[in-house]
């Protein structure tokens, strides 16, 4: 087994271990286990989004503003372009 693989495995398994020990209960440390991945795959999700969000707009976006009007700089970020557009589109009626 790939050494990090193992060492993240011993990790989860001390883990559980610890949980067990304070709930008493090995669903409910198992349970406590999943909720804490969700927990931490949340944040890695949210940082590669973050970070993500902060790069130039794209010419697909760029492109689309135009079409619909909407002077912005250069330098905009994706984020600040989804913003603009969201914030146009919305100002349509249906």
């Amino acid at each position: 087994m790939d050494e990090k693989i193992q060492a993240k495995l011993e990790s989860y398994i001390e883990l559980f271990d610890i949980a067990k020990q304070k709930v008493g209960d090995e669903a409910v440390a198992l349970a406590l286990l999943q909720e804490l991945s969700k927990d931490r795959r949340m944040d890695e999700m949210k940082q590669h989004l973050e970070a993500k969000n902060g790069e130039p707009a794209t010419e697909k976006q760029k492109k689309f503003m135009k079409k619909l009007g909407i002077n912005f700089p250069a330098t905009l970020s994706k984020k600040e372009a989804s913003m603009l557009i969201d914030e146009e589109l919305s100002s349509y009626t249906v």
